[in-house]
């Protein structure tokens, strides 16, 4: 028979092959690790750089137009009051004037530190709260007074000095003349503007003063004015020695500028990290490759004699196999001849049965291990028909039933009707009888040995989705936990009388009809789960 080991001079080809793949690979990731981090860190630098000044434009035009409709609509909401034909602030506030006012203006959700009604000479004539500040130069001194008297036109501007709070003046305007300023004042801290952890948020007016942050924190000579440029084209500034990426909007019909500023290094920060853990990765994967290349080195010869074992081990299974269907053969016809003699057999008074029976029992356990190394030696092909579960269990329960042990052990079964499944009648109830014959088998050792005084087996057999299952538990103590791991091995077997096919050749032939076999341990014993697809009714 021609053997399927390599010879000497194939191993040792294969052995300078894997070196030469080896080092190939190795200067391969070699050569990857010291380019490729490199340029990609590089390259994703300046794609962060874009994609930041982008967001930032982006993040600056949505708050300043957000910030201009919220002017817009506090302009708007004064001018409705200030165009009431009723209001005349020059000769004083009327109760008719003080009810509109007070309905309009009373508790303003809109205007956190409230609205006045100044006369033309900017005395205070009405104002919800009473005591609302107006600051403390006189109101017609400054420059956005003025400059709203001589345009007769509304203006938005800070109220007095830097910090705010925000003011919006809108003139009351009757026959040409200027007959008294609807004046609301905002607190720079409740407009529609929202900073974030990265992002900070900057607002000035036409004289660079700021408006935002309201703190007293003093900036650098000239931060303010560098700050302009950034509404043209957004860009980097030096904040306070930082390097900063920044954009900058124009708020509305406003002349208020809304900037968005962010550290560089914040955007990336995350590119150098990952940088690192790339650099750090790759002299990794040098240090581990070229390790396993050594490994590997040092370990081929083992290897290969492992290889060698294992494909001996291959050659002795097939001899094996051959063999077991020689001697299956013999031993097969031996027992027919004996059950032949024995079925002429009849009961005589001096007590004979028991031997009888005991004959029987040596003869159906030689035929199970004669059937077990036919089947194991030559595998018959499936002959597929439609099969009723519940007739193929009861065939393979009837067979049990037959053995002595079958009387110490109480079998129990429940079996649903009207699953029927495609397969091989012969081979699912070898399967079958293949697990209940073991579980009947253990337990009459758990008697024995006086493990278990009363040991039983349950049989169940139901739908579960689109599935047969079979399940066959007992509580005869459970494999030995030294076997579990070769549980499906062909001739591993815990038990003086067992060969160890019974399991691998049930499981082969439910894989073969698409199903499944499996062992789950329970704290009395053990317990098998076999699932084969039902055949479709469609």
């Amino acid at each position: 028979m021609p053997t399927l080991t390599p010879t000497p001079g194939q191993l040792a080809h294969a052995q300078r092959r894997g070196g030469r793949s080896a080092l190939l690979g190795l200067g391969l990731v070699g050569v990857v690790a010291l380019t490729s981090p490199v340029l990609g860190y590089l390259e994703d630098v300046g794609n962060a750089r874009e994609e930041l000044l982008g967001h930032l434009s982006n993040q600056a035009r949505v708050q300043a137009d957000a910030l201009g409709v919220h002017l817009l609509l506090l302009e708007a909401e004064l001018a409705r009051v200030a165009e009431h034909p009723t209001l005349f602030p020059e000769d004083g506030a009327s109760p008719a004037e003080r009810a509109l006012l007070d309905s309009a203006f009373y508790h303003s959700s809109l205007f956190s530190e409230g609205v006045a009604l100044l006369g033309p000479r900017g005395e205070r004539v009405w104002s919800d709260p009473p005591g609302m500040s107006l600051g403390v130069v006189p109101i017609t001194s400054r420059p956005w007074f003025q400059r709203m008297l001589e345009r007769k036109t509304p203006t938005i501007d800070l109220l007095e000095g830097e910090g705010g709070p925000l003011v919006v003046a809108v003139p009351l305007v009757k026959e040409g003349q200027i007959k008294g300023v609807l004046l609301g004042e905002v607190r720079t801290e409740a407009l529609p503007t929202r900073s974030t952890e990265e992002t900070a948020l900057f607002l000035m007016d036409a004289r660079g003063r700021l408006l935002l942050p309201a703190t007293s924190r003093s900036y650098q000579e000239g931060f303010a004015e560098s700050l302009r440029p950034l509404a043209r084209a957004p860009g980097p500034l030096m904040m306070d020695g930082t390097r900063m990426m920044g954009a900058a909007a124009w708020v509305g019909r406003s002349e208020l500028l809304l900037v968005v500023l962010e550290e560089e290094e914040t955007a990336t920060a995350g590119l150098r990290s990952r940088f690192l853990r790339q650099l750090a990765f790759h002299i990794a994967l040098l240090t581990c490759t070229l390790g396993l290349f050594l490994v590997l080195l040092r370990h081929s010869y083992r290897s290969l004699l492992e290889a060698e074992e294992r494909l001996r081990r291959q050659e002795t299974m097939a001899a094996l196999g051959t063999a077991a269907a020689l001697i299956a053969h013999e031993v097969k016809n031996a027992l027919n001849g004996i059950q032949a003699a024995l079925s002429v057999l009849r009961k005589t008074p001096a007590g004979s049965e028991l031997p009888v029976r005991g004959l029987r029992s040596q003869v159906e356990r030689l035929g199970h291990l004669a059937r077990s190394l036919l089947s194991f030696g030559a595998p018959r092909a499936a002959l597929r028909r439609n099969c009723e579960m519940r007739l193929l269990v009861e065939d393979a329960l009837q067979a049990v039933r037959m053995l002595p042990e079958s009387e110490e052990v109480e079998l129990r079964t429940s079996l649903e009707e009207n699953l029927t499944v495609q397969g091989d009648a012969a081979l699912l109830v070898s399967a079958i009888d293949n697990l209940v014959r073991n579980a009947v088998e253990a337990g009459a050792v758990a008697k024995d040995t006086g493990l278990r005084p009363s040991p039983w087996v349950v049989v169940n057999l139901t739908r579960e989705g689109a599935d047969a299952v079979l399940v066959v538990e007992d509580n005869a103590g459970g494999v030995d936990p030294r076997l579990e791991p070769r549980l499906w091995e062909p001739f591993a077997t815990g038990r003086a009388k067992g060969v160890g096919l019974g399991l691998p050749m049930a499981r082969t032939s439910v894989e073969a009809h698409g199903g499944s076999l499996t062992y789950t341990r329970r704290p009395l014993g053990s317990l098998f789960t076999l699932r084969l697809p039902l055949e479709s009714t469609s």
